[in-house]
């Protein structure tokens, strides 16, 4: 009988409705405000200057920055699927989004992305050819193959880790960035925390080439804010999209998560008005809804119990 009464436990945690309900709800998606269009409209507006019939001799990028949980790297993800999903021919090679190796030099930067792009005769397969291979050669090799496939934007992420080497490799780095983007005539747009245009801070480096000055003319700041105004409407509007993403039965007008200022107002303390984090905060609410069998609202008591349980494990 005890039996009989786990395997009925075990196929109700599991219930293959359950399980659709929550993957429909956690699956990330592009919440659209006016923030992220910014952004969206940015980017399409860099893509342009990739001519591969006029090769455009100076291309600018984007130095795009903002705290931890401002849903940067979120949204660069969503605007690649969105171009994929709607513009005709688009091709996977158009949009190109790179993470930044932790600790490595120029050299290891550009064959982790040359293996991305898939280049096929690196031949760096042992460290004897890595070493003896030079790093100008290489970085032709991928601005080459960038331009062959039609590249449109490259995307680098997590520039913050350049901090953890030393000013003269951050010069070296920041230099092959420069040349990558004079050779390829690809746009590239850099992505870190609030900050991290420090990296340009190159102390006790003589700087005869003027690097800095170069690299702040082409990759210009542009910076993402939190909200702040409970009572803006474009933040309701976030909320909105969000709540609606969770497909409650419950209509959005009885909700106090959109009628009530004092509810907007803790949730924009309890997230630092990161977008990140309200729609974490929002997900997971309606998660813990869920897997209690409810149908919504999401209320505020909700809200205060599913921020505890975040705080406790961490962000």
């Amino acid at each position: 009988m005890a039996r009989a009464r786990l395997v009925k436990s075990e196929i109700k945690d599991f219930d293959p409705i359950l399980q659709a309900r929550l993957e429909t709800v956690l699956t990330e998606k592009y919440i659209h405000t006016p923030m992220n269009k910014e952004i969206w409209f940015l980017l399409e507006d860099l893509m342009l200057q990739a001519n591969p019939k006029n090769p455009k001799p100076k291309v600018m990028g984007s130095l795009i920055t903002g705290k931890p949980h401002s849903g940067k790297t979120t949204a660069f993800r969503q605007f690649k699927k969105a171009y994929m999903e709607n513009v005709s021919n688009a091709k996977d090679q158009d949009v190109v989004i790179f993470q930044i190796p932790s600790r490595a030099q120029l050299k290891g930067v550009i064959y982790k992305l040359g293996n991305l792009i898939k280049i096929p005769d690196l031949p760096l397969s042992t460290q004897s050819g890595y070493s003896r291979y030079p790093t100008f050669i290489l970085v032709e090799k991928v601005a080459q193959k960038l331009w062959n496939d039609g590249t449109k934007l490259l995307i680098i992420d997590e520039f913050q880790k350049l901090f953890e080497l030393s000013t003269e490799n951050r010069a070296e780095i920041l230099s092959g960035f420069n040349d990558l983007v004079n050779e390829s005539h690809i746009p590239i747009i850099l992505v870190g925390v609030d900050g991290v245009d420090k990296i340009l801070d190159l102390e006790h480096y003589e700087d005869a080439s003027n690097l800095k000055g170069t690299f702040c003319s082409r990759f210009p700041e542009y910076k993402i804010r939190p909200w702040n105004d409970p009572d803006e409407i474009d933040f309701i509007k976030l909320l909105h999209t969000v709540y609606t993403d969770c497909r409650f039965t419950v209509k959005e007008d009885e909700n106090e998560l959109f009628k009530d200022s004092r509810t907007r107002d803790r949730i924009l303390e309890m997230t630092g008005g990161l977008t990140g984090k309200i729609i974490h905060l929002i997900k997971w609410a309606a998660r813990d809804v869920i897997r209690s069998g409810g149908e919504g609202p999401i209320t505020p008591a909700q809200l205060e119990s599913t921020y505890s349980t975040i705080q406790a494990r961490g962000w």
